[in-house]
């Protein structure tokens, strides 16, 4: 007997030390707890970086502003990495102090992290209009030609996104221009590559020759070749013109007349005859990819005029490379226009066609802000309402909650009355990125005894626990 009861003993006390160790669970009576605040607040690193790697895939940028003052106190350069890579993808402009402090520990001297300095560098590329740009050239200088060319590379990002005073564009480039010069295009094949690319961005004239001799010097390596073909574009020289089209009609390296094409593409002169006969009858994918993307560039009044949009329809339909069709499909929603607007409509409405391809058209309706795309949207959401066919509805409604149109509002509202959570979650994302209020009281009650705890979970992602130690 006594060893029955002992028995049961062990055997009790094992399942409720087993009990114990679980992770709590909220009760319905309890408040609603964001668990990937309390991660970022108190969890051991390998979970943080779990939730980072979530929030960037998912375009998440609510946890932001507690982040900026968790990483005072972060010492996991993968953890920094991140967080400066999140607030990149979610375009977040508060944390351009944190960065450039970040920055100033290679000036100073000071411990650093190549990884974190990189990632901190192209997050302020990201934030141009906020972002020292005197900063980053200093920290060109650096004697890590890691962070060189992560630097150089930066101001290149922000040269092509903000209209950089001339005065200024003096500043930067001369100096990358003279360091251009002096390294060894060999043994510091991605810095000078990226010093290529970047006197380009700030089409800084002065380096046209240089740049132009790289171009036409069959010795130099293929990759700084083919940059310097598009930078001697961008800078624009009228006598430059003849030479970078005569490396697109002669050269024998198929890859390097791809380059020779966007860098005839970036003159300022019309060149859609040269484009549209490219992407007509060039049998190298890579050069009809060129041609579609630039040809979206070309004013819908140009000579190329109907016949050019009948060309990009045509190659957006057959063209036997996916990305040529894909880059073909972006530069219709570019040029706009009844005709255009109505086939893009129609290939994501198309089931014969490739899922992908239907998603891609989706987000060029989206990006161009293209009547009738709700319209269009909504008649899917009404045939795969019941059964999700290949998971197209999943995928639609995930691409519209990462797209900026608050015309996609009855979209996001319908899809908070669909009996899977994954698409309700959806719904919640689309109206709290387009800042749509007037929703808002439709997704709090959802919240009740009956809902998915994932669901939950995104109805309260951001707030902080009752007994949140930082509020």
């Amino acid at each position: 007997m006594k060893r029955l009861f002992l028995l049961i003993f062990i055997l009790t006390s094992a399942l409720l030390f087993a009990e114990t160790d679980k992770p709590e669970e909220n009760s319905k009576s309890e408040a609603p707890v964001d668990r990937q605040r309390q991660v970022l607040l108190y969890g051991i690193d390998s979970e943080v970086l779990d939730v980072l790697s979530s929030l960037q895939s998912e375009g998440v940028d609510t946890y932001n502003p507690l982040l900026k003052e968790l990483l005072g106190e972060i010492r996991n350069p993968d953890i920094r990495s991140k967080i400066f890579q999140l607030w990149e993808i979610t375009k977040w402009e508060d944390g351009v102090e944190s960065a450039e402090n970040e920055l100033r520990k290679v000036l100073n001297d000071d411990l650093y992290d190549v990884a974190v300095i990189q990632a901190a560098a192209y997050y302020l590329a990201q934030s141009s209009d906020k972002a020292d740009i005197h900063l980053l050239a200093e920290l060109s200088e650096a004697r890590d030609s890691r962070i060189a060319a992560t630097a150089v590379r930066s101001i290149g990002k922000i040269a092509e996104k903000s209209s950089i005073p001339e005065s200024e564009v003096e500043k930067v480039g001369e100096p990358l221009l003279q360091k251009f010069l002096k390294e060894d295009a060999y043994e510091e094949d991605e810095l000078t590559a990226a010093l290529i690319v970047t006197l380009g961005k700030l089409k800084y004239t002065p380096s046209a020759d240089a740049l132009l001799a790289v171009a036409e010097d069959e010795g130099s390596p293929g990759g700084h070749r083919r940059f310097a073909c598009v930078s001697v574009g961008k800078i624009g020289r009228p006598e430059d013109y003849e030479s970078i089209e005569q490396i697109y009609f002669t050269s024998k390296d198929a890859n390097l007349r791809a380059y020779a094409l966007a860098g005839i593409a970036e003159f300022p002169r019309d060149s859609s005859d040269i484009l549209v006969q490219a992407l007509k009858r060039d049998s190298f994918w890579r050069i009809r990819l060129t041609a579609a993307e630039k040809l979206g560039n070309i004013p819908a009044g140009s000579s190329a005029g109907e016949k050019l949009d009948e060309l990009l329809r045509y190659k957006a339909s057959i063209d036997p490379v996916k990305q040529v069709r894909m880059a073909a499909m972006k530069s219709l929603g570019k040029r706009s226009g009844t005709v255009n607007d109505q086939f893009l409509i129609d290939y994501y409405a198309d089931i014969n066609r490739s899922p992908e391809l239907r998603i891609a058209a989706l987000d060029i309706l989206t990006e161009n802000k293209i009547k009738g795309s709700v319209e269009a949207v909504s008649e899917i959401l009404n045939k795969l309402w019941v059964k999700d066919s290949e998971r197209f509805m999943e995928f639609t409604c995930r691409n519209l909650s990462r797209s900026e149109w608050d015309e996609l509002a009855p979209l996001f509202e319908r899809m908070l009355d669909h009996p899977n959570w994954l698409i309700q979650v959806y719904g919640v994302r689309g109206i709290r990125k387009n800042g749509l209020s007037k929703l808002e009281a439709r997704v709090q009650a959802l919240d009740n005894d009956k809902t998915d705890g994932r669901l939950v979970q995104e109805i309260h992602r951001g707030n902080p626990a009752p007994n949140d130690e930082n509020q």
